[in-house]
């Protein structure tokens, strides 16, 4: 069973990293934090549903490729639990994508899972969509 850590030195939106690559969640995670999110790290799907029980995200991030329960299953976890937090996905060239069902949920897709800057640019859109169509995520302003 994984560990989540939570960040919580930040006030900003809530975001859930889902991620079994705990070198990239521990980078990633200190660039989410240094951009004004609080953040919550799962390294499995298991422990992800766990925390959007717990902490209600309003981004959930996620690995195409975890550990165990895949990206689907968390992705539909998500969506059966209620919530409506829009996801983002981390996908390297030739990893396999969500299902059919999972994809609709999937605002924006990140191919370099390493590059914070396209993680950022993915991530300010479906937060921007989201407040714009009024489905949740409060207006915030990220430096």
């Amino acid at each position: 069973m994984g560990q989540a850590l939570t960040s919580t030195a930040h006030h900003g939106p809530q975001v859930l990293l889902v991620d079994s690559n705990i070198e990239r969640s521990r980078h990633l995670r200190e660039h989410l934090s240094s951009w004004g999110f609080a953040v919550t790290v799962a390294h499995d799907g298991y422990s992800g549903l766990r925390q959007i029980m717990s902490t209600w995200p309003e981004l959930i991030v996620v690995d195409s490729d975890l550990k165990g329960w895949s990206s689907s299953v968390v992705i539909d976890g998500a969506v059966r639990l209620g919530s409506r937090a829009p996801v983002v996905m981390l996908s390297e060239p030739g990893q396999g994508m969500a299902s059919r069902s999972s994809r609709r949920r999937v605002i924006g897709v990140v191919e370099n899972p390493n590059s914070v800057s396209e993680l950022r640019a993915v991530m300010m859109n479906a937060l921007a969509k989201v407040s714009s169509d009024g489905q949740g995520a409060d207006s915030f302003d990220l430096n």
